[in-house]
């Protein structure tokens, strides 16, 4: 939208009303998708407990060590607009319980289908590695991102958010597959510790990596409102996120012949990882870092818009869009008082999502509350300024 489409910022304005227009099917929709995954979530619980009792508690404990790597790590690549707390709870419930039920039930069925008519055990080992555990598991992620992104797709506004809802819903089916593997391993002293440094240091961003490229095709589709795009999207994520996965799975014990490396060798994985992964986990997290830059630019760009129509003025737009300014704005408010803490931060989220209500409206011209969205956040911009101006007048 160019900006001549924006009101003079001089002069009388009509009164728009504080509220976002809602889908009346939202509530029912949630409270049927919560319901169901929190069902399955609890029964996944429940198999972790009959099998392995204690174990399965003692060793959560460990699990939370690649946990909080990723959520910290996912917290950062998600910090110019925060996606809602209870969209990510969701997610994180889905990987850690429905995902592995899925993946156990359709897993073993597969893995029972394929004995029956593999004609040795090397061919039976080959297709569990590189096709049916990769194939099944993003499969079964991969539903969970297409269904949370299309019932909550006013939330994405592009790749990034995309991965940010996958990444969530890989780490929550690692941390389930870190608690049996520990679990279930028997490994004691540094058997155990090699399993711990393999598991929660080294490959924490496995599952996030291979079911994060299935979100950041699904996030980019999900901007553009097609049906026939987010089903190419999806099934063009699908396709990478299981070549990610077993490259990683069979990269240590077919491709390192390749390189003259012996996989009887002790170090052979660690060689593997360095050699293969390492640079792969690189790559994708600079492409990230990339996507991370596009929204800070795509706030920026927005906002000027707003600026030169004399909605916001420079140093708002510069204080907004310029992490450290942002972070000192906020500490300066809260140094003052709680609530001008609040105020300051409150002005600075709204902007920040109307920008993207404005990047949004630019791209889908099918969304009729698209405008109506806008002008109620650009309302809610100018309370939350004058919100803050009158705290500060109130010291002066």
């Amino acid at each position: 939208m160019p900006t001549k489409d924006l009101p003079a910022a001089a002069g009388g304005t009509t009164k728009v009303p504080l509220r976002l227009p809602r889908d009346r099917r939202g509530p029912f929709v949630w409270m049927l998708v919560l319901s169901i995954v929190l069902t399955l979530g609890l029964i996944a619980v429940g198999w972790l407990l009959v099998n392995w009792q204690l174990s399965a508690i003692v060793m959560a404990i460990p699990a939370l060590i690649p946990l909080t790597i990723v959520i910290v790590a996912v917290h950062f690549l998600d910090r110019w607009e925060p996606e809602p707390p209870i969209l990510l709870i969701l997610c994180f419930v889905y990987g850690a319980g429905a995902s592995i039920l899925g993946t156990l039930t359709v897993g073993n069925f597969l893995l029972e289908v394929t004995s029956t008519y593999a004609r040795d055990s090397v061919g039976l080992a080959a297709w569990s590695i590189l096709l049916q555990g990769p194939l099944v598991e993003e499969l079964v992620k991969g539903i969970g991102v297409a269904v949370l992104l299309i019932i909550a797709w006013r939330e994405v506004n592009g790749p990034l958010d995309g991965f940010v809802y996958a990444a969530v819903i890989g780490a929550g089916f690692a941390f389930t597959e870190n608690i049996v593997y520990f679990a279930s391993s028997g490994s004691t002293g540094l058997d155990f510790v090699w399993l711990l440094v393999v598991r929660g240091i080294l490959s924490p961003f496995a599952h996030v990596m291979f079911t994060g490229v299935i979100g950041l095709a699904l996030g980019w589709a999900a901007q553009q409102r097609s049906v026939l795009q987010f089903a190419v999207a999806g099934v063009a994520g699908l396709i990478m996120a299981v070549g990610l996965h077993a490259f990683w799975n069979g990269a240590s014990i077919y491709l390192l012949p390749l390189i003259g490396v012996d996989t009887s060798n002790p170090f052979a994985w660690i060689i593997s990882y360095g050699v293969f992964q390492l640079p792969l986990f690189l790559v994708f997290g600079w492409l990230l870092m990339q996507l991370q830059h596009r929204d800070r630019q795509v706030i920026r760009n927005r906002l000027d818009e707003y600026r030169r129509a004399g909605w916001f003025t420079s140093s708002e737009v510069e204080m907004i869009t310029n992490w450290e300014l942002r972070k000192k704005a906020i500490h300066w408010a809260r140094q003052q008082s709680p609530e001008q803490g609040r105020a300051m931060k409150n002005f600075v989220e709204d902007a920040t999502k109307l920008a993207f209500a404005r990047e949004h409206a630019s791209i889908d011209k099918r969304d009729p509350h698209r405008r109506s969205i806008e002008k109620t956040l650009l309302a809610v911009t100018r309370r939350d300024r004058k919100d803050l101006q009158d705290m500060v007048r109130s010291k002066a």
